[in-house]
């Protein structure tokens, strides 16, 4: 539901909901949850609609800050090199708040 464009009235609470069970998560969980979660997201930041890709920049960026560690000695789970790959690239657009985020998920 983040990811569709289409449903920009509850976009914002399914956001929170994964944001706020990513901080509930423990570092098992953590692993099958990026699995799932991982290819939706970055499905969102090709998007076109800005709005999805803050969306999945802020939960990107609240994954990394809680279990970035753990994805480093596990790095199988996501492609390190597509994903920076699509956040460098979001550095470049005009949309003053995806360049944020994607600044805020990059540190």
């Amino acid at each position: 539901m983040v990811i569709d464009s289409n449903k920009k009235e509850v976009r914002d609470i399914y956001s929170l909901a994964i944001r706020n069970t990513i901080q509930e998560l423990n570092e098992n969980s953590a692993m099958n949850t990026i699995k799932v979660v991982y290819p939706n997201l970055i499905k969102g930041l090709k998007e076109m609609k800005e709005e999805v890709k803050e969306e999945c920049l802020d939960i990107f960026a609240d994954f990394f800050k809680k279990f970035g560690n753990l994805l480093n000695k596990k790095n199988d789970r996501i492609n390190k090199d597509e994903l920076m790959k699509i956040l460098c690239e979001l550095l470049m657009i005009k949309h003053d708040g995806v360049r944020k985020k994607a600044t805020n998920c990059l540190g």
